[in-house]
């Protein structure tokens, strides 16, 4: 057991020598394609969704309430007439010990010394940027967003073929799962906006639709910010292994698959299903983000648009 704690102890410290980062972003923002661009990099590491703030955290802190209400309870009735008391575990002590659970999930890749930069992507990270800047000071934090409207669309179909009950249970059609999104997409932004605007030095922000229409420049920025090469041949090979053909097992983009991950691969997907109706209630919500992010505000959907308004049954059925 000991050998085992100091070679965990040895794969942390080697991780401490490397430059960790965190993306996050609203869901269905395209956090998985940039995780999957980043990984192929030679120098970098970036294998999925951790949940640290969103899941850990917070289970984390469970545990140590029940253990603390524990040891206060022991001080108070079996152990109170003697001096002092156990300790209960402090602040510190839980900001270490989620630290030191975060960082047994990274050290993995630290092992290979080809690899300088280590990262994990969960969307929630984006509400959570201040508390992992809290416990991993020198971090860097990258925030991809992308055309709300569009995930909120690309929420709904991937629900749609990961969790219908939940759908069934909770939104009566499209239309009501789009406005309830609209708020949680501005909140997401909102927060990842904030942190970027108190921390600029550690914080990049990209947009989904300039990594699509310019990926070369907006990938080398990335590259550039994490401090790893961004030369052609490396970004040739990082854009290969994200191109929507590989991912999708040979669809080009637009070529529509409602029973895989990669749906779609286009940007304003959002035009064949919201109305003019469904416009107004997003932009009220988010209108601010929006403009913010040059998502031209007020633009009217197709006319040809499919009613978000339909009922999950019938949109289950297409």
């Amino acid at each position: 057991m000991a050998g085992s704690y100091d070679a965990l102890q040895a794969e942390i410290a080697a991780l401490r020598q490397r430059q960790l980062f965190f993306i996050g972003g609203a869901a269905k923002s395209g956090t998985t394609w940039l995780q999957l661009l980043l990984d192929r990099h030679p120098a970098i590491s970036c294998k999925g969704e951790g949940h640290f703030p969103s899941f850990l955290l917070p289970a984390l802190m469970n545990a140590i309430l029940e253990y603390n209400e524990l040891i206060a309870r022991k001080n108070r009735t079996v152990f109170g007439e003697l001096p002092g008391g156990y300790p209960q575990l402090g602040q510190e002590q839980i900001a270490y010990l989620l630290t030191t659970a975060i960082e047994l999930q990274l050290s993995a890749p630290a092992s290979d010394p080809a690899i300088r930069v280590i990262g994990e992507k969960t969307p929630d990270n984006v509400r959570f940027f201040p508390q992992l800047q809290a416990v991993f000071p020198s971090a860097k934090f990258i925030q991809i967003v992308r055309d709300g409207r569009d995930c909120a669309v690309s929420g709904w179909f991937h629900n749609l073929r990961t969790a219908p009950d939940w759908l069934r249970e909770n939104f009566a059609s499209m239309e009501a799962y789009i406005t309830r999104t609209a708020g949680d997409w501005a909140e997401n932004v909102g927060a990842g906006t904030r942190f970027g605007a108190a921390r600029p030095q550690s914080y990049l922000a990209i947009r989904y639709e300039d990594l699509v229409a310019e990926p070369v420049p907006v990938l080398a920025r990335v590259l550039n910010f994490l401090g790893v090469s961004a030369d052609l041949e490396i970004l040739d090979l990082c854009l290969d292994a994200g191109a929507f053909e590989t991912l999708s097992g040979g669809r080009r983009p637009g070529e529509e698959d409602r029973n895989s991950f990669f749906r779609k691969g286009v940007s304003g997907d959002w035009r064949n299903y919201f109305t003019a109706e469904t416009s107004r209630r997003f932009e009220a919500a988010a209108g601010e983000w929006l403009e913010r992010y040059g998502y031209r505000s007020g633009s009217l959907p197709d006319r040809r648009a499919r009613s978000p308004a339909l009922p999950l049954a019938e949109m289950t059925r297409r």
